[in-house]
């Protein structure tokens, strides 16, 4: 069964935390050995580590963008991993472009609730099939 209180941190995570900017919140939502590894076609691949370089990763994002996050739809792994369609929106403050963005993520849970493990790919797709699930 999918644990809702997962699904709330993941929507903390981009909503409360790196939507407004919160990034005191970090503690909080990531466990201090998260491992945070972005699409890898994207300009800011590459693999993140603790929250240091997390909160880094994020406050790079907010220097350029205002983001918006929705969590689109939600489904446990067998090996507990929570995967989610993400639907992602950045308008740019210098230009007030906005760029649109469905990708999908894995996350991974600490015994404490907090996430240890994020990794994005390119599509929900993608997504499902790293972590087991069938379309």
């Amino acid at each position: 069964a999918m644990s809702q209180e997962n699904v709330g941190t993941v929507a903390r995570l981009y909503n409360e935390c790196w939507g407004l900017g919160n990034l005191e919140l970090v503690p909080e939502i990531l466990h201090p050995d998260i491992v945070w590894t972005a699409i890898e076609s994207a300009p800011d691949s590459g693999t993140r580590r603790g929250q240091v370089e997390c909160r880094a990763h994020m406050n790079d994002w907010l220097e350029s963008f205002d983001l918006g996050h929705a969590i689109e739809e939600a489904r446990s792994a067998p090996d507990g991993r929570l995967v989610c369609a993400l639907h992602g929106v950045g308008t740019e403050k210098r230009t007030g472009l906005t760029t649109d963005i469905r990708y999908g993520a894995a996350f991974r849970f600490a015994p404490d609730g907090r996430l240890v493990e994020i990794h994005e790919y390119a599509t929900h797709q993608e997504a499902l099939e790293a972590v087991g699930l069938p379309e």
